[in-house]
């Protein structure tokens, strides 16, 4: 790959040019001073890393006038790139001449001997008071250190003096030797300390490379031979290049570090161009999508919530973040601001560390490296992290961390730590349960259940009507929709048809042809019936009043029109039969008597065929008894005379007068008993109806023909379920028959007036069930029908409702009708009356069909989410332990140190006094093992080149944070050393500040390279080819205020921001003051604002001493005269001292646009400093706010407060004109100056409700009237984002709220998990002064009254006691630990075990050897077979091993292989899969030669594995040791060797380096 594209970026990085200070150094007013006392070579002696040096004050008073207020910073300034307008620099050239004058000398006679203590230092500087000069240095350094991580104040030792050429007359200074240094002062009336920042004496790497790119040589290492040795050498050196050396010592800014980079970019451009990274930020193709597609897949969390490793809460946001780093893929992640980036990096590394991964953490600022640091810290992780963050990487410190975290004992995980876990996994099962199955989309309805609730809270008002809803679970929105059309088209008849249309006289009308010809027809039939009906109901009424009967309807006229026309002739019926018991009695026993009457007259043909009548005088029963059985013999009948007797009788009857035979006689005689039983059983039967039966009955003899049908007829009457009246009460109908033939005449006459036609025409317009013509009573029907003959213009009207009642009836709703009106629903509610049912009876059958939704109340669903927050909050604790004994456990143990590895290394350094390893030499020999101890490296990207050698230490995944302030080049050195990269940072804050002046200009003319040039930072680049995530929950503001103007003019107010209780007040949000004060344009500074803010400090420190304060100026010029002013105002002020110490957490500071990013404080006080000038006008050149990109500073700078901006301005918002400006920062500026200037009108339009009153759901609506009907003040969707509190109840008669109240709604829904639902969005509000109260909507639709109670309780409890304004600590300690110590063993490898062999022998009498040598072997395995035969040669019955013994163990170890032995150069081995340890010296005594090799090799890879790396010999050492050896020999390296070799798979042999793959 061509390596044009890196060899551009590397050149960004190189700075030789004359204006770097390295090169050409020049002694400037500003920042630099000499030291005259002591002198060099005794103060190069005395640097150690610990030396400190007070500075002498001489006591020369500045005079304050206005040229020395104006001075300029010197040319290495932090973030003035581009402002040209800044005056030069005041630059002294120290000459021999000048020096001669009397100047330094005279200083130097003036103060030496009021030097007085042994560890003050004299400072000259030619044009100022070199305090001055200090002060300026202390500050661009401790700049350089916040800003880059970079300590660039430094003591130079010699200086070269160079020319570019023997024939230059130009001669230019460059420093040799550079020793980091640290200036402090405790406070302003206090001296300042001198401390040397480490004993490492550096030679000036710059000038270094630029003699050796340039002349071919370089200036030599310092190898602690004393000044004035080294600077012999260097002098012999240059002095072929006719150049000069001279022995001083200087104080000044200087920075190198990058050519580190440089050389780190062009030394491995290789290894650089091989990382996928890399190539795909260079646009070269990768082959790493399919392998992040397959690692994703295999590292998906279920449930984040559970299974990752947070250390500290994470919304759902970070969530996604710490997920996607868990896959191993490379992505950028925006953070905009005070969405907890560091929160979100500490448990990505948290995580990554839980994986057992290596993790680079790369920020070039100071604060956001020690805020993530500080994190994992209050985590319990910072012993696993390694800070090399440049200036913090102190040798010395570094090495005395490591080795005391090696030297930390282990910890383990409480047993309880599952237990809790599982708790909070059940609670949240929970809570997630509910909230899935309130918002889940049910079939059919499609809607979810809290949808429904808003739908049935809509009808609130409506009054209910019952009626269940049949098929519902098969009815949907649709099928409401139709319905619902359908009722208000019902409504919108009523007025036509009727409240009731029931009662509507075209009410069943069912025909719906509407033509005339038809509705003609109509008309007529139905006069035609009518006229009918008038005719009959004159005569009804006299028949029912006759008979008192019942003789109303169509129906009943033709019943009694048949009755009488029977009645009239029947000879059958009397009165007695019209009642229905005495005719069902008659008809039974009619049908009865019939049968009988056909039996006797049957019998009686028989016997009057034979006999005449006088036979039934006889009795017939009496002459067959004795027939039968007194004669039955033929003897006995032989001349009797009683027999002869009963034979005459039977003759003389006999029509032939013939003597019968005794069979005949027999035989008639049966028959006639037979006739004459069954002749007076009718008797009998008939005896009881004869009385009810009229002439036509005659007994046997009766004409049962006409009887039958008699009864018929009568039975037909009977079932038409007729009532007789008086008729039943008559004696007989003799003298009604002729009535009755009258009534059935005049009733024949009647119904002849309307054909049957007609009238079934008529009948049949009609639904019957409605109206029946035929049955119905005449004279309703007769009302009807006029009803209808007079309305027959509304007969279309009817057709067409009929049309929609018929469609009603489709949809199963007349019955819902019909019980509206039957409840008298008003007709502008029967639409919303079926809805309201509609969707309670959804609501009814979801709830009680699901147990989740049935088993709800708000008592168990409280407890849950307290359950939940405690446990949530618990596992991070448990989560902290967890990895701290993961990663406790990878400490290799100190009881087996091989001499010459990494661990016995790192130690020896670690005892070191002095002249310990620079850390890059450190770490490349024990990388791997600072790795396993220190997995997490937190670094710049200046130091990440420094310190880290190629090939020796690498990264599973590199962090970056404030990654838009990192060029590209910057970043390569830590890309390329790791396989993950995760950049952070915020597109939209501020671009990177070139802080080191480099010299090559980027020339873009390659269209091949020009490409990489064109990004301003890393982010940016990244940006392009890497998949983004956005945090999106922002932490910083308490107010909201604060990120409102933020949030809509950068983010697309897509931050999810979350409003304060306090709407505004002085000393929140955002406060405006203004200052007539005057633009100085040529010192680019306002003084009176100045001097404004300099006493708003001290107002801020009485009123609010403990919120953190900062201020930030818009230029660098303000930024320095404030810091001026309020210099001599301390100095005056020593009791507010405290205020202003660097030892807080968040210390007071002044900066300026460039580099507040980053930063965050209570209150941040601007300085806009820009106004009117002298001449009273306004140019509009706001400095940097002009320039491309100018915008985003205002962005950083309006976003540092987390309590209050207070901005002061000479300007106000109507100053600035946008018709002379068109640079978005200046337009941005103006908009800003009227948010603060006209903050209490913009936030109550930001923060009140809107004028349209927006709610949420009708649900809310719901609640806000009710609270609002029991005189609460409720204002509704409170709030400037996407998040808003669903309803804010406030103080009465203030803007301020005091409880914050919730729904289960679309806000509730939103959230990703129950983390944001049930615990972050609560906790945060009350954070920031809320109450909280949340409204389960289940328990509102299901216990109304209860929950409205509980409401109202909860809102007089917040008014009556509202939480106070001061804002909760976010970070809290648990009391709870999950953390145990370790029971830790010092490691030892287990003695040689050696088996009973004589036991072993009797167990097995003594016979099968290989069975005796199997059960040693898995005692002993591997067993060499020399030490083996020596202790059993007696089994032998030998005293020595001899030939003959080895061939009877040969003879007695033949077919081995069946018993699972195996022998192998001379050791036998048991194949049973068991893994083979190393044992130490115990039961017997071993040789080396009598150890396998598989045995050393075991514990040779235990050693690696305690020491990480280590050397052959020291390996080999500590192994001999081990078996108890002291001397290493030939034999016993041979014998190591072959174990080494057997390792071969499992190691890295580096030379004699042999460590782990």
């Amino acid at each position: 790959m061509d390596t044009k594209k890196l060899d551009k970026w590397a050149d960004l990085l190189l700075d030789t040019g004359k204006r770097n200070n390295l090169i050409n150094f020049k002694d400037t007013r500003a920042s630099t001073v000499e030291v005259l006392l002591p002198s060099c070579d005794v103060l190069l002696e005395k640097v150690d890393g610990t030396a400190s040096f007070e500075v002498f004050d001489p006591q020369i008073v500045e005079e304050d006038d206005d040229s020395e207020e104006s001075y300029a910073p010197e040319q290495l300034q932090i973030g003035t790139s581009g402002e040209s307008s800044e005056p030069e620099q005041l630059q002294i050239e120290m000459s021999e001449k000048s020096d001669a004058s009397g100047g330094k000398t005279a200083f130097l006679a003036q103060y030496s001997g009021k030097i007085k203590r042994q560890n003050q230092i004299l400072l000259y500087n030619a044009a100022t008071n070199p305090l001055v000069a200090v002060k300026n240095i202390d500050k661009k350094a401790r700049e350089f250190i916040e800003e880059t991580g970079v300590n660039v104040a430094y003591m130079a030792f010699g200086f070269v003096h160079w020319k570019e050429s023997t024939a230059s007359n130009d001669v230019f200074r460059a420093p040799i030797l550079l020793v980091p240094i640290q200036l402090e002062q405790a406070s302003a009336v206090e001296p300042y300390l001198i401390k040397s920042a480490g004993d490492d004496i550096i030679v000036n790497p710059t000038f270094s490379y630029k003699m050796d790119a340039e002349h071919g040589v370089k200036l030599p290492e310092y190898n602690n031979e004393g000044l004035t040795a080294y600077l012999e050498k260097v002098k012999r050196l240059v002095a072929k290049l006719q150049w000069t050396v001279t022995t001083e010592c200087k104080i000044g800014i200087f920075s190198f570090l990058k050519i580190n980079m440089y050389r780190d970019l062009k030394d491995n451009a290789k290894a650089i161009l091989a990382n996928q990274n890399v190539r795909q930020l260079l646009g070269e193709p990768a082959v790493t999508e399919q392998m992040y597609s397959d690692e994703e897949a295999t590292v998906s969390v279920a449930d984040p919530l559970i299974e990752l490793h947070s250390v500290v809460d994470a919304d759902s946001s970070q969530i996604e973040a710490i997920e996607m780093a868990k896959t191993g893929k490379s992505f950028v992640l925006q953070g905009p601001p005070g969405t907890g980036k560091s929160q979100t990096i500490t448990n990505i590394i948290a995580e990554c560390l839980s994986d057992g991964k290596k993790v680079l953490f790369v920020s070039e600022k100071l604060a956001a490296l020690n805020v993530v640091y500080d994190k994992l810290k209050q985590a319990g992780l910072a012993e696993f992290c390694l800070q090399l963050h440049s200036h913090k990487a102190n040798k010395k410190d570094v090495i005395a961390d490591i080795c005391h975290t090696l030297r930390t004992g282990k910890s383990v995980v409480s047993s309880k730590a599952d237990a809790e876990i599982a708790m909070k996994e059940k609670a949240q099962h929970q809570l997630d349960a509910y909230a899935v199955e309130l918002h889940k989309l049910r079939p059919v309805i499609e809607k979810s259940l809290y949808q429904l609730y808003e739908s049935y809270a809509a009808f609130r008002s409506t009054p209910d009507v019952a009626y269940p809803i049949p098929q519902l679970s098969s009815k949907g929105d649709a099928y409401l929709t139709e319905t619902a059309a359908l009722l208000e088209q019902y409504a919108d008849y009523i007025p036509s048809i009727g409240y009731d249309y029931r009662k509507n006289p075209w009410y069943g009308y069912i025909n719906q042809d509407t033509s005339y010809q038809s509705k003609n027809e109509v008309k007529s039939n139905l006069s035609a019936v009518s006229q009918f009906l008038r005719t009959l109901i004159p005569l009804q009424q006299e028949i029912s009043e006759k008979y008192e009967i019942q003789c109303i309807s169509v129906e009943d006229a033709q019943l009694w029109n048949s009755f009488f026309g029977f009645a009239a002739t029947s000879r059958l019926i009397t009165p007695s039969l019209l009642n229905r018991e005495h005719f069902d009695a008659v008809n039974s026993a009619l049908r009865t008597l019939q049968r009988q009457s056909a039996d006797i007259l049957a019998a009686r043909s028989v016997l009057r065929a034979v006999f005449d009548d006088d036979i039934y005088k006889l009795e017939g029963a009496a002459y067959y008894k004795k027939l039968t059985k007194q004669f039955s013999g033929i003897f006995s009948r032989l001349f009797n005379a009683e027999y002869k007797q009963l034979i005459t009788d039977l003759r003389l009857c006999k029509k032939d007068g013939k003597k019968p035979s005794y069979r005949e006689a027999v035989t008639m005689t049966e028959r006639l008993a037979y006739y004459q039983q069954r002749n007076l059983e009718f008797i009998e039967a008939e005896a009881p109806i004869k009385a009810f039966l009229g002439e036509a009955y005659h007994g046997v003899e009766t004409e049962w023909t006409y009887v039958t049908e008699q009864m018929s007829a009568m039975e037909a009457i009977f079932s038409s379920s007729i009532a007789f009246g008086s008729l039943g009460h008559y004696d007989d109908f003799t003298s009604e028959r002729g009535i009755f033939a009258d009534y059935h005449q005049k009733l024949d006459e009647t119904f002849a007036v309307c054909s049957a036609d007609t009238f079934k025409r008529a009948d049949g317009y009609f639904d019957q069930a409605i109206l029946n013509i035929h049955s119905a009573p005449c004279e309703l029907v007769l009302t009807r029908l006029t009803d209808c003959l007079n309305e027959m213009d509304k007969l279309d009207n009817w057709c067409h409702f009929r049309s929609l009642l018929s469609g009603l009836d489709d949809k199963q709703i007349v019955p819902y009708v019909n019980s509206a009106i039957g409840q008298n629903i008003a007709s502008k509610h029967i639409v919303g009356a079926f809805q309201k049912q509609f969707y309670y009876q959804w609501i009814d059958s979801i709830l009680s069909g699901n147990p989740v939704l049935s088993a709800f109340n708000r008592i168990s669903q409280d407890k849950a989410i307290r359950t939940f927050s405690e446990k949530d909050t618990e596992q991070f604790e448990i989560n902290k332990a967890k990895i701290r004994a993961e990663l406790s456990s990878m400490r290799p143990s100190l009881d087996m140190i091989a001499s010459g590895s990494a661990l016995a290394i790192l130690l020896r350094e670690g005892q070191k006094k002095r002249k310990q390893k620079s850390i890059r030499s450190l770490l490349a020999e024990t990388g791997e093992l600072v790795q396993r101890v220190k997995p997490c490296f937190l670094m710049s990207p200046l130091s990440v080149s420094t310190f880290l050698a190629p090939d020796t230490v690498h990264f599973d995944v590199v962090v970056f944070d404030e990654a838009s302030q990192i060029f590209p080049q910057d970043a390569i050195g830590a890309i390329y050393r790791a396989d993950q990269l995760i950049v952070v940072g915020d597109s939209k804050q501020m671009p990177p500040s070139n802080f080191f002046n480099a010299t090559v200009e980027a020339e873009d003319n390659d269209e091949e390279t020009g490409d990489v040039t064109d990004f301003e930072s890393i982010l940016d680049l990244c940006s392009t080819s890497m998949r983004q995530l956005r945090l999106r929950w922002h932490y910083r503001s308490r107010y909201e205020q604060l990120i409102t103007f933020s949030n809509k003019n950068f983010y697309d107010s897509d931050l999810v921001t979350f409003p304060s209780s306090k709407v505004d007040a002085p000393g929140i949000g955002v406060d405006y003051y203004h200052v007539d004060g005057i633009f100085d344009r040529k010192a680019h500074t306002n003084r009176k604002e100045a001097e404004f803010i300099v006493d708003l400090i001290y107002q801020n420190i009485e009123k609010y001493p403990n919120r953190s304060l900062g201020v930030v100026a818009f230029s660098v010029a303000q930024q320095d005269l404030i810091d001026k002013l309020l210099s001599k105002r301390r100095q005056s002020t020593p009791e507010k001292e405290y205020f202003f110490k660097n030892d807080g957490k968040e210390p007071f500071f002044i900066k300026n646009l460039e580099t507040v990013q980053g930063d965050e404080r209570d209150t941040i006080i601007f300085s806009i400093a820009y106004g009117i000038d002298a001449q009273g006008r306004l140019l509009h050149n706001f400095g940097p706010l002009n320039r491309v990109g100018g915008e985003r500073r205002l962005n950083v700078a309006v976003t540092r407060a987390k309590c209050n901006v207070q901005l002061v301005s000479s300007m106000h918002y109507t100053d600035v004109d946008l018709k002379h400006t068109s640079a978005e920062g200046a337009k941005l500026l103006r908009e800003y100056l009227d948010y603060a200037e006209n903050g209490s009108v913009a936030l109550e339009r930001a923060i009140s409700v809107s004028p349209f009153e927006q709610f949420d759901s009708d649900f809310e609506l719901e609640v806000c009237d009710y609270l609002r009907s029991n005189g609460f003040a409720v204002d509704t969707q409170v709030g400037c984002s996407g998040f808003r509190i669903d309803l804010g109840l406030k103080l009465p008669d203030s803007s301020d709220y005091v409880l914050a109240i919730e729904c289960d709604g679309a806000t509730y829904h939103s959230s990703k998990n129950a983390r944001d639902r049930d615990r972050l969005r609560q906790e945060i509000l009350e954070r920031m002064g809320w109450k909280f109260y949340r409204i389960w909507s289940t328990e509102w639709f299901r216990n109304k009254s209860v929950e409205q109670l509980r409401l109202l309780e909860a809102a007089a409890d917040a008014v009556k006691n509202p939480t106070k304004a001061e804002v909760k600590q976010i970070d809290s300690q648990p009391t709870e630990t999950f953390e145990e110590v370790a029971d830790e063993k010092h490691f030892e490898f287990p003695e040689y075990k050696a088996a009973d062999f004589l036991e072993v022998c009797r167990r097995h009498h003594y016979s099968d050897f290989k069975a005796i040598v199997k059960e040693i072997l898995e005692v002993e395995a591997p067993l060499s077979e020399d030490l083996f035969l020596k202790r059993i040669v007696w089994y032998f019955d030998r005293e020595k091993v001899t030939n003959v013994v080895q061939r009877a163990y040969e003879q007695q170890m033949y077919g081995y292989q069946r018993y699972g032995i195996i022998r192998r150069n001379g050791f036998l081995y048991l194949d049973n899969g068991k893994e083979i340890q190393f044992r130490g010296p115990g039961d017997v005594e071993r040789d080396i030669k009598q150890i396998a090799p598989e045995e050393l090799a075991a514990g040779m890879f235990e050693i690696l594995k305690q020491n990480v790396t280590a050397d052959k010999s020291g390996l080999y050492r500590s192994l001999a040791a081990q078996c108890g050896v002291t001397r290493v020999g030939k034999a016993i390296n041979e014998a190591m060797d072959t174990a080494l070799n057997a390792l071969s798979d499992c190691i890295i042999i580096d030379g004699e380096q042999i460590s782990i793959k």
